[in-house]
């Protein structure tokens, strides 16, 4: 039987933490993989837009990530809206899409 070794697993960016995100960073013995390198924020959610605590969460939570893809063997995007894939990391006002 195979031992399991150590795997860590580290959400980065989610709901909890203010953006809108699934960024997700999992470290084993042998490989460092982030997955679904974006953040975003929700344009008008509930008809108001974004509050200002909510843009300051969106610019921590992607200096984390920016930190955390230097240091990962792979980068995975599952699919390309942008709480999933941040095309542009110097567009502070990404705001999240359903196209």
């Amino acid at each position: 039987m195979t031992q399991l070794k150590k795997i860590r697993v580290h959400p980065l960016a989610f709901e909890s933490f203010g953006v809108r995100s699934m960024c997700t960073y999992v470290e084993t013995p042998d490989i460092k993989v982030l997955l679904d390198a974006g953040v975003a924020l929700g344009p008008n959610r509930f008809g108001f837009p974004p509050h200002p605590r909510e843009y300051a969460a969106l610019k921590e939570r992607r200096e984390i990530i920016v930190k955390t893809a230097e240091k990962a063997d792979v980068v995975t995007i599952s699919h390309y809206h942008f709480d999933h894939h941040t095309p542009s990391f110097t567009d502070w006002a990404n705001l999240w899409s359903s196209a």
